[in-house]
């Protein structure tokens, strides 16, 4: 079964190194786990993976970076489908079913699977922490290879709303930082490695300073007009998922950096002549990320989005010498769904909306995600009444074709702009 959808043009021509960061890097997984150099594990991202970096003798892999490069290439239904046939219901995660497809015997098929795609892992390393699917999805893979590969959950604390990210009692923190340890001595044993202080510390600056190059470009796209939309900046986000604690993050994002920079300082948007400015909100649909070239038929750019802010620190800097306390806030401060709704959409309003003079939001409602879409009916009232922000919300998933209709999404999309347009000519704002 074969889905066609728009691919995406990048502005960027950092952006345009990424896939064959993604490809190289599966090559690598591969042939490591061919000759046992190193251990393969998957990793969930928004953090944990800082932690593997610590070992010389490992090599992460991010499931759901995988999903959406089968996704951006196209290829994803054979894969769910296959999922669905073993008796996963197709309201689940599209991630977790494309994933399972692809367990399940979808290695198999003759895709075009980045770098050969993900081989099989000798650990696996979980979250509960921003995605409430995670507990479940690694767990169900490790029942997938027969219950024989080392499995750790790390257990992440979610904010009640007696608390907010600035403002956290310090035993939720100590209980971060003692799974931090676990998790450590777990994977420990799975090296046969002693972990090394001065390495964690190395792997915290690194991962400190990565996230404060890419929150330095993210900054940077509230110039007028913006240097790059979210089909560039989306696309970005894998270096930091993947290579989060290592040098190769921060090289790729210094280089971003300066690009961005170089934009701005030339006064070059995305866009010759950028009338609307919009923030993309969850995550996208891989798939089509087209979609965000689509809106420059109206001269509208999709200046920020939420999701890209889920996988780095961006409310200070790390600190290598204090390297377990730096990451337990990374792991409690990094996705806004740790938190309750209020603090998470008064989020998007300080961090976004207003900062970005964003015109208009387009909230993407996720049909197996219900912590990521639950509360945006709610988030599209408060944007109304307290700021004058509309919202399009639109439906379907981040992998899966077969649950989107791209004519009448690009209907809805056409009106809501118009219509944004007409508001602003209205109100003088248009040149």
């Amino acid at each position: 079964m074969s889905i066609k959808t728009d691919k995406s043009t990048k502005s960027l021509a950092t952006t345009k190194e990424v896939f064959p960061f993604v490809k190289a890097y599966y090559e690598e997984a591969n042939r490591v786990m061919q000759d046992r150099s190193k251990k393969v594990g998957y990793v969930t991202g928004a953090g944990l993976v800082d932690l593997t970096w610590v070992f010389d003798n490992v090599l992460p892999v991010y499931p759901e970076n995988f999903n959406a490069a089968c996704a951006a290439r196209q290829i994803t239904p054979p894969l769910l489908e296959i999922a669905e046939g073993a008796g996963y219901a197709r309201e689940l995660c599209g991630y977790f079913r494309n994933a399972s497809g692809y367990l399940l015997g979808g290695k198999n098929l003759d895709l075009p699977f980045a770098g050969g795609g993900m081989p099989e892992p000798d650990f696996l390393l979980g979250d509960s922490g921003s995605c409430v699917f995670h507990l479940k999805w690694w767990r169900e893979m490790e029942r997938i290879l027969g219950y024989k590969i080392p499995t750790f959950i790390f257990e992440v604390p979610y904010i009640p709303p007696r608390m907010s990210l600035d403002a956290i009692e310090s035993h939720y923190l100590e209980y971060t930082i003692a799974q931090i340890k676990e998790a450590l001595a777990f994977l420990e044993r799975v090296t046969g490695r002693k972990l090394e202080e001065d390495r964690l510390k190395e792997v915290v600056r690194l991962s400190g300073e990565a996230s404060a190059l890419f929150e330095e470009a993210q900054q940077m796209r509230k110039a007028i007009p913006s240097p790059a939309g979210s089909e560039d900046f989306l696309s970005c986000l894998m270096p930091l998922v993947q290579w989060s604690g290592t040098q190769a993050a921060v090289d790729f994002y210094r280089k971003l950096r300066d690009e961005v920079k170089a934009r701005v300082d030339a006064g070059k948007g995305v866009v010759q002549q950028e009338k609307l400015r919009i923030l993309f909100d969850n995550i996208p649909p891989w798939f089509t990320l087209g979609i965000f070239n689509y809106l420059h038929n109206f001269d509208a750019v999709s200046v920020c989005e939420t999701y890209t802010y889920y996988f780095h620190y961006s409310r200070g800097r790390l600190d290598p010498d204090k390297p377990y306390e730096s990451l337990a806030r990374k792991f409690l401060y990094g996705c806004w769904f740790m938190t309750s709704v209020r603090e998470t959409v008064e989020n998007l309003v300080t961090r976004h909306v207003l900062d970005y003079k964003v015109d208009g939001v387009i909230s993407y409602a996720l049909y197996g995600c219900k912590i990521a879409t639950g509360f945006l009916p709610y988030q599209a009232r408060y944007l109304e009444q307290k700021y004058g922000i509309p919202t399009l919300l639109l439906e379907g998933d981040m992998v899966d074709p077969r649950d989107y209709a791209d004519g009448p999404v690009k209907n809805r999309v056409d009106a809501f702009l118009e219509m944004l347009l007409e508001r602003k000519a209205r109100r003088g704002q248009l040149k």
